[in-house]
């Protein structure tokens, strides 16, 4: 029998840990795309994940200006949920980082928007 207390592998993390790896994987959102009056997703990016619950997705409708992005940041939502709302997301979803996607409206093919650059 081992004397001493093992230190719980847990206490190293950070508050916000367990809730995101419940939800994980994660996406960015943006407000557009969310909630019952919510436009499809028919713009899609990924970056370099942040964390190991992060997928990198950012989903907006595409129609959204910078400066609505700028006054209304995109929220963290968890991926399942998107694709349960709409499986044609999973034709995506294992694209490579910096990979960005477009469509014309729910239901289209997905296109490669190619030489795209994510804002900074």
């Amino acid at each position: 029998m081992w004397p001493f207390t093992k230190k719980n592998i847990q206490e190293n993390k950070a508050p916000w840990e367990d809730k995101f790896a419940a939800l994980a994987p994660l996406v960015l959102a943006s407000d557009q795309v969310m909630g019952p009056q919510r436009l499809p997703v028919c713009f899609a990016y990924r970056v370099k994940p942040n964390n190991p619950y992060d997928s990198g997705w950012i989903f907006s409708s595409g129609k959204e200006s910078q400066q609505h992005l700028d006054d209304n940041p995109p929220k963290i939502c968890p991926l399942n949920s998107y694709l349960k709302m709409d499986p044609t997301l999973g034709e995506i979803t294992e694209r490579a980082v910096g990979s960005a996607w477009e469509r014309d409206g729910a239901g289209a093919p997905w296109t490669e928007v190619r030489g795209f650059k994510p804002p900074r």
